[in-house]
C-alpha cells in the first residue's frame, strides 16, 4: 500500500504541478487580457469623451436653433394675426364699398330714368305745344298757298296754260 500511496502522492504532485503551470498561464493570459482591456478601455474613454463633446456641441446647436425657431414661430404667429386682422378689415371695407357702390348705382339708375322721363315729357310737350301747331299752321299755309296759286293761275291765262299742258303731254 505504501507504493500505492506514493503513486497517489506522485500523481497528486504532478496534478498540482500541472495546476500551477495552468495557473501561471492563466495569470499571464489574464494579465495580457487586462492590458488589452485597459487599452480598449482608454480608447473607449477617449471615444466617449469625443462623443460627449460632439453631443454637447449638437445639443448647443439644437438649443440655439430651437430658440431661433421659437422666435420665428412667434414672428409668424404675430404676422399671421396681423394679416388676419388686415384681411378682415379689407373684407369689411370691400363689403361696405360694394354696398355703397350698389346704392350709388341704384341712385344713378333712378336719376337716369328720371332724366329720361323728363326728357320724354319735355319732348312730348314740345311736340304738342310747338311742333304740332307749327306743322298744322304750315299745312294751313301750304293749303292757302296752293289755293292762291290756283286762283292766280286761272285768272292769268287759262288758254295759254292748256296749250302749254298739251305740249307737255307730248314731250
Amino acid at each position: 500500500m505504501e507504493i500505492l500511496l506514493t503513486v497517489f502522492v506522485g500523481i497528486a504532485a504532478v496534478a498540482l504541478l500541472i495546476q500551477c503551470i495552468a495557473f501561471v498561464f492563466l495569470a499571464r493570459a489574464a494579465r495580457r487580457l487586462s492590458v488589452q482591456m485597459e487599452e480598449l478601455s482608454s480608447r473607449l474613454v477617449k471615444l466617449a469623451e469625443q462623443l460627449r463633446e460632439k453631443v454637447e456641441d449638437l445639443v448647443g446647436t439644437v438649443h440655439a436653433t430651437a430658440e431661433k425657431l421659437q422666435a420665428l414661430q412667434q414672428n409668424l404667429t404675430a404676422t399671421s394675426e396681423v394679416i388676419h386682422r388686415r384681411a378682415v378689415s379689407v373684407d369689411r371695407f370691400l363689403s361696405e364699398a360694394t354696398d355703397s357702390a350698389r346704392l350709388q348705382v341704384v341712385r344713378v339708375q333712378e336719376a337716369v330714368e328720371l332724366a329720361f322721363r323728363r326728357t320724354e315729357q319735355a319732348i312730348d310737350m314740345l311736340y304738342r305745344g310747338v311742333i304740332r301747331p307749327v306743322s298744322e299752321a304750315s299745312a294751313i299755309i301750304n293749303g292757302l298757298r296752293a289755293g292762291l296759286s290756283v286762283l292766280i293761275r286761272r285768272a292769268q291765262a287759262p288758254a295759254v296754260r292748256r296749250s302749254h299742258q298739251d305740249e307737255e303731254m307730248f314731250i
